[in-house]
């Protein structure tokens, strides 16, 4: 049987480190993503059920190999038009060992998410053995590995457990997506059309906020030959979409009468 269920995750701070690195005067910064993305969640998953992560260089991990066909929904809470506070954090490395520069003084940086907090939405097979036992933990906010968002030090936690009544949406109206949205790169291309005549959203619909879109490269999954995350453009907006333009994964969650996209 197939449930749909959704829980919050929040965090004082947390760090989605990036592959990339901003270097020069002796100091580099480390990025985060703002969005959680799906490795990522996964990877939280795994902790609540106890599954291994990255411990052996070579060694797939566990935690992707049985969660990674798992569809999920991302929706981010309490961020100004997507966006979360971010701050700096520097640490001085003065042992000698991490650095070759003069002195022996090492100056890492890292950009840091303040308040970070997502529901995020899980479609379950719950005839799976695991996923049966993830559902329970979920519910009765059980965890066998305390799980963190980035760094061991950035903890978080859960709540609001809720289950829903769902079906595939079918574009009978217009629509808002609640969660950030898979396939951003076809919604950019739809929006260079014709000098922006193209538009597959309906404007001046949202009467109590400025209406934004915002787009991120977030990764999707994990190259196995290449070792490497794969990465895809998402984006996140209010905008109402023509129920013309149609996306993968949409459906609607009756109780609160929105629409989410699973991927």
């Amino acid at each position: 049987m197939e449930k749909l269920i959704s829980i919050e995750f929040k965090a004082p701070m947390g760090f989605l480190k990036k592959p990339d690195i901003n270097e020069g005067g002796g100091k580099q910064l480390y990025l985060t993503f703002n969005m959680l993305h799906k490795p990522a969640l996964l990877g939280i998953l795994g902790a609540v059920l106890g599954l291994e992560g990255y411990g052996n260089p070579g060694v797939f991990p566990e935690y992707l190999s049985k969660l990674e066909r798992l569809l999920i929904g991302i929706e981010p809470l309490n961020a100004v038009k997507g966006n979360f506070t971010k701050t700096i954090l520097q640490y001085n490395n003065t042992t000698g060992f991490a650095s070759h520069e003069q002195g022996g003084n090492l100056v890492v940086a890292e950009q840091i998410l303040l308040n970070p907090a997502f529901r995020c939405y899980l479609l379950l097979n719950t005839d799976n053995q695991l996923l049966s036992q993830l559902d329970a933990q979920l519910r009765q906010s059980q965890a066998e590995y305390i799980p963190y968002l980035g760094k061991n030090e950035f903890h978080l936690w859960w709540e609001n457990y809720r289950e829903y009544s769902f079906k595939p949406y079918t574009y009978d109206r217009d629509y808002r997506i609640q969660t950030i949205i898979r396939k951003g790169n076809q919604l950019f291309k739809e929006m260079k059309k014709e000098g922006g005549l193209g538009l597959p959203f309906l404007l001046g619909q949202s009467q109590n906020e400025p209406e934004f879109i915002s787009f991120e490269e977030l990764p999707v999954g994990f190259d196995k030959d290449l070792k490497q995350y794969q990465r895809e453009m998402f984006a996140y907006t209010n905008y109402t979409f023509k129920k013309e333009f149609r996306l993968d994964g949409l459906f609607l969650v009756k109780e609160e009468n929105i629409v989410i996209q699973l991927f």
